[in-house]
């Protein structure tokens, strides 16, 4: 009985420490719910991609969003974009979770129209690490059935720079002697993400000889795009390969987009023919 009674006691006597060993172990592992605004005051520098009804990651440069301290857990929130106005939000507020923040109000955004400046209800969510990990979400419901304008800091992929519709002008050429010339033509480049462009070419018939040819509109897809200053942008040299028809196109792409001019070669061979076909083209220069 003794022996019992002792152990009983030390049990008893433990129970303080692993209880307060228990609480402390379950405070470490609960993420933080304290807020300070002043983790998330500051300027944001990034771009916006914006999609509604009727576009897709309508991309835009050089945007930037401000947060100051409006109250113990409050922000007001300027967000001036080039192509989307000027978002107002005050008040909004600020929650925490682990070293998260999330900001959310609703304020009004002022955009320049053809009949002047109209301002329209919108509401804005923050999902907050730092000023250079932060995505600001802001909702237009009266704009073009409902708009979505997202802010993200940092820098886009490089595709977004380039992704555009160019007008110019084709050569097709075998052996250097060409064969056909398209003018004022378009050719398309749709931004991926990781830095990568899908480009889509013109439809071209080619008359060689007695041998008639034909290569549809079609898209090359994934064609890395790299830049060193956000003004030149390069697609060095890379393998592409399409089937048209049952006969499959390989061959190579190389081109430069430096101040809104756009310029491809693509060398490729069809099937087993013997001569590659050369394929440029050049967007005027502005």
């Amino acid at each position: 009985m003794k022996v019992r009674n002792l152990l009983f006691g030390a049990i008893v006597a433990m129970l303080p420490m692993a209880i307060a060993s228990c609480d402390k172990e379950k405070e470490e592992t609960t993420p933080s719910t304290s807020v300070d605004v002043t983790k998330v005051v500051g300027t944001y520098e990034g771009y916006t991609l914006a999609s509604s009804a009727y576009f897709q990651n309508n991309f835009t440069a050089d945007e930037s969003v401000t947060i100051a301290k409006s109250g113990d857990k409050t922000v007001d929130i300027t967000f001036a974009s080039g192509t989307w106005g000027t978002t107002t939000v005050t008040n909004a507020t600020v929650s925490a979770s682990g070293s998260r923040y999330t900001v959310t109000g609703n304020g009004t955004c002022v955009m320049q129209g053809m009949g002047g400046e109209r301002s329209y209800d919108c509401t804005l969510t923050a999902d907050i690490a730092s000023t250079a990990d932060a995505t600001v979400t802001v909702s237009l419901p009266a704009v073009m059935g409902g708009t979505n304008v997202v802010f993200k800091t940092g820098k886009a992929s490089t595709g977004y720079y380039v992704a555009d519709k160019y007008r110019g002008d084709i050569d097709v050429s075998v052996n250097g002697s060409s064969q056909l010339t398209i003018t004022d033509t378009v050719m398309t480049l749709n931004a991926k993400e990781g830095d990568m462009v899908d480009i889509v070419i013109p439809e071209m018939g080619l008359s060689m000889g007695a041998q008639q040819m034909s290569l549809p509109s079609t898209t090359f897809e994934n064609i890395a795009v790299s830049t060193a200053d956000f003004r030149t942008f390069t697609i060095a040299q890379q393998p592409v390969s399409i089937t048209v028809g049952s006969t499959n196109w390989t061959g190579t792409v190389e081109g430069t987009v430096a101040n809104g001019v756009l310029s491809l070669t693509f060398v490729v061979t069809p099937g087993a023919m013997p001569m590659p076909i050369t394929i440029t083209f050049a967007t005027p220069t502005r």
